[in-house]
């Protein structure tokens, strides 16, 4: 018995590590990998390079001057996460090291650890929705009603795709 949940410890770790990743948007099956870039290095693609890994950004033409703004705002962006990943990288070592360590988990040390990490990832999401909301300051109005277009184009085809993957309804989700 004792063996048997010595085994699950590093599979409580790998689980605890899934649940941090989750609502990251890193699901491959959420977001297939689009085509390459488009013209002038801009379509879909990772941090830094096509659609500068914003979504909204895709299949939009940009000026020069749009295309230095975005940059900057990304660059500016890069720059205030290291120290948010460090802290973040520091915080999953120190769950890691409390799960693994032989005896009973101290349950108050690891909620603080996971109400930390929580606080960290809201910190993450506001600079997140920053990053958004100055991008679209960046953008005209024709820009963002394409943009508006191609994304509710884009969630009909992923709910006709819904359907056809699930056809007994959405409400068993």
């Amino acid at each position: 018995m004792k063996r048997s949940l010595m085994a699950m410890v590093p599979l409580a770790a790998l689980a605890l590590g899934a649940v941090a990743l989750e609502g990251t948007g890193t699901s491959a099956l959420a977001h297939p990998p689009m085509p390459g870039p488009g013209p002038e290095g801009f379509g879909h693609g990772g941090p830094g390079g096509p659609g500068f890994g914003m979504p909204m950004l895709e299949g939009l033409d940009l000026t020069k001057k749009q295309k230095d703004a975005v940059h900057q705002v990304f660059r500016q962006s890069h720059d205030g996460m290291k120290d948010l990943h460090k802290q973040e990288k520091a915080l999953h070592d120190q769950v890691v090291a409390l799960l693994l360590t032989p005896g009973k988990i101290d349950s108050a040390q690891l909620q603080s650890l996971t109400q930390q990490q929580a606080a960290l990832e809201a910190k993450k999401e506001a600079d997140r929705m920053d990053v958004a909301v100055k991008i679209h300051d960046i953008l005209t109005a024709d820009q963002l009603t394409k943009a508006k277009e191609r994304h509710d184009k884009i969630s009909a085809l992923l709910d006709q795709l819904h359907e056809i993957e699930h056809p007994q309804g959405k409400d068993e989700d």
